[in-house]
């Protein structure tokens, strides 16, 4: 900048040095024209007089600029002086901890401040950043040349933004100081200047405000009714020792517990206290499962919502609220965790109680006939790769829907593909039915059917992303969520009208069944319709082998009342000679791993079909009945994606197993897909997943079952 400064003055003194060569130029023409006419003693006259002009005309140009650049040079000179003391002012005297590094990470100089701070005897140091900085030279420079901190943004695989940006802040000699960046050159070279601001109080501060935020939670008793229905045991005894174990937790970490409704309690505590039971995974539920009631043949459980988020009271409930709805839809016996970005569960490792009420179904069924019968027209949307139970829960809803609009098909469809061979074949059941002949859309078709008042409701599937057409989530406002798996760890981006649903249920077929049957309009289902129903229900049920309750046959009873027949829809489980010899070759590569699980896998040189994705879960069901087997997992490899279908019994939660690699599902029945890897590098990761819960929450539950 200096340089820059002179070079500015030398281009000032250019134009009165060119005047003063033009007036030269101009006399020595003018005396040579006079020595044409003069005599030589005239010519030095004259020659005397032309010099006497040029002095005084180039001094009158001169002086004033030669002045001028004396107080320049003197006003320089005293800058500079004074740029120094402050330099030295700011270096020894002024509290202002800084340093000046080059770009290869070597501190060059530090104040007197800093001096101080790292007791370095000499202000020149030329030490590596790193024996005294966390805080790498690439984020110095990237802060110093942008003018501020670079975020660090990234998306999930959902498409949510996640901040992991690093604060600028390093602890030395127990202070924690944040770091200013700044560029300066000198001599050629690029320098940085960081200032070291102390932000020990403003950090400390921050941590205790954060210490001290009110969290709000919301406490359920899971099944203990219909618990209280299988064991001799006293209900208010058994809500007394539960409560008192939940008083003493809430004391321990200074909560306020209060009971707002039966079973039901409201937790008030702070930050500090979460991020305590986060680290012990919520203790409290291992504790509250531990309680012995009767024979202890069935576990007593809690499900816990929290809300830790920022804002008002109000706030922080809606928030625990949502966190509730998804401890309870992903079944129970878990604290869930809404930070407002996402819910994270912990616990969840019983296979709750198969436990419901008529009364649920009656009331569930009624309000989702006022949603149907005030919109304009109604869109019903399964999962991706229809299966059975997907398709006959659909046309179960739609069902439900023609008699809620007093039998008018006009405003009512199915959104599915068309193309799927599930599809085609259930369709030949339903293609004589005149209300069915143009209910089936695709998902573009559908979007075009949209309006203000279009109702939209998903049946066999609660994930966003795993819809038939998820674009249509974007475009419809008024949802309804009928499932029967455990609820994702996702945040809505709506608020749906209506959400039923229940993991402890066997089928989504088994839901809507019992919804016609305790609704007006029980008698309307047809003998199609329920045949599409109970294949659906026997599919997921495996011929009602597994996840199959009491109210399973109930459902079962009702579609019989309606017609419908196992013989009926045994056309639709037949198997060709292709997947007879595609489950052997499944079976011939079966693998046991720490003696109670089973694995298995299928390679294929071209992308999944339907039938291998049946092929390879039936593959894991079929492992399940080996004697010893607790738990099975069957892969798929396909291009570079990796599926994984997983069984269990009642002591091994595949749904967690599963979470914990991007999937999830039932407690015990759950599957996830692995993109961009290999057959090996899935298998490695599901073993190393294995063996964390193993040794872990398998030896946990082990433990409070023989308590």
């Amino acid at each position: 900048m200096q340089k820059n400064k002179r070079m500015a003055f030398r281009a000032d003194l250019r134009p009165p040095l060119i005047a003063a060569a033009c007036i030269g130029i101009a006399l020595l023409v003018l005396f040579t024209a006079l020595t044409l006419f003069l005599e030589t003693d005239e010519l030095l006259l004259y020659g005397v007089v032309l010099c006497g002009l040029y002095v005084i005309s180039v001094g009158m140009i001169l002086v004033p600029y030669l002045i001028r650049h004396r107080r320049i040079t003197a006003a320089n000179d005293a800058a500079e002086l004074m740029t120094t003391e402050i330099s030295d002012m700011f270096r020894y005297v002024v509290d202002i901890p800084y340093a000046i590094i080059n770009e290869e990470g070597t501190v060059k100089i530090v104040s007197g401040a800093l001096q101080d701070i790292l007791q370095y005897k000499s202000p020149i140091c030329n030490l590596p950043l790193s024996s005294f900085c966390s805080v790498s030279m690439k984020e110095i420079i990237d802060y110093a040349q942008n003018g501020g901190q670079v975020r660090d943004i990234t998306v999930t695989e959902d498409g949510v933004p996640l901040d992991n940006t690093k604060p600028m802040i390093t602890e030395i000699d127990g202070k924690q100081y944040s770091m200013q960046c700044y560029v300066m050159r000198s001599r050629g070279k690029e320098y940085y200047f960081v200032v070291f601001v102390d932000v020990t109080e403003l950090e400390a501060l921050k941590q205790k405000k954060y210490e001290e935020e009110p969290v709000v939670a919301y406490i359920v008793i899971d099944s203990l009714q219909e618990l209280a229905q299988y064991i001799r045991v006293s209900y208010r005894t058994a809500v007394n020792e539960i409560e008192t174990r939940l008083k003493e937790w809430a004391a321990s970490f200074g909560g306020m517990l209060r009971e707002y409704e039966r079973e039901k309690y409201i937790l008030v505590f702070t930050r500090k206290a979460l991020d305590k039971c986060i680290k012990n995974k919520f203790r409290i539920l291992d504790t509250i499962r531990s309680i012995q009631l009767g024979d202890n043949s069935f576990p007593v459980t809690i499900s816990i919502g929290v809300g830790a988020i920022d804002g008002s009271f109000e706030d922080k409930e809606r928030a625990a609220s949502d966190a509730l709805d998804i401890a309870l839809q992903k079944g129970g016996d878990q604290a869930a965790v809404n930070d407002g970005k996402s819910v994270t569960p912990y616990g969840g490792r019983t296979n709750t109680m198969y436990g419901s009420t008529t009364i649920t179904s009656r009331v569930n069924s009624s309000h989702l006939c006022r949603l149907i019968s005030e919109a304009g027209n109604v869109l019903i949307m399964g999962h991706r790769g229809p299966d059975y139970d997907s398709i006959g829960s659909c046309v179960g809803l739609a069902r439900l829907a023609l008699c809620a609009r007093g039998g008018d098909p006009s405003r009512i469809r199915v959104v599915v593909n068309r193309d799927h061979v599930n599809f085609r074949i259930c369709y030949d059941m339903l293609a004589h039915l005149p209300e069915y002949r143009s209910m089936f859309i695709s998902g573009d078709t559908a979007l075009d059917a949209v309006r203000s008042d279009t109702l939209l409701i998903m049946s066999d599937v609660n994930n966003v992303f795993n819809t038939e057409c998820p674009k249509l989530l974007k475009s419809v406002k008024n949802v309804v969520i009928i499932d029967h798996h455990r609820r994702q760890d996702q945040l809505y981006e709506f608020k749906p009208l209506m959400t039923y649903i229940r993991p402890a249920v066997a089928a989504a077929s088994e839901l809507v069944s019992e919804m016609l049957e305790f609704s007006p309009h029980h008698d309307a289902l047809l003998k199609e319709e329920a045949n599409l129903m109970l294949a659906g229900l026997m599919l997921d049920t495996k011929n009602f082998t597994s996840g199959a309750g009491m109210q399973t046959f109930s459902a079962v009873h009702y579609l019989y009342s309606r017609g419908a027949h196992a013989n009926a829809v045994r056309m639709l489980f037949t198997e060709s000679m292709s997947n007879l010899f595609t489950a052997c070759d499944i079976d011939s590569r079966t693998r046991t791993y720490r003696e109670k699980i089973a694995l298995t896998w299928l390679s294929v040189d071209h992308a999944a079909t339907e039938e291998d994705n049946i092929a390879v879960a039936k593959a894991a069901d079929k492992l399940m009945t080996i004697d010893g087997i607790e738990a099975s997992f069957a892969l798929l490899r396909a291009d570079n994606t990796v599926t994984i279908s997983a069984r269990s019994h009642d002591k091994i939660n595949v749904q967690i197993i599963m979470q914990r690699l991007g999937g999830g599902g039932h407690y015990d029945m759950a599957g996830t897909r692995m993109t961009h890897t290999t057959l090996e590098s899935a298998c490695q990761q599901l073993k190393d997943v294995l063996d964390e819960y193993m040794d872990n929450e398998y030896e946990k539950e082990k433990g409070v079952k023989r308590n």
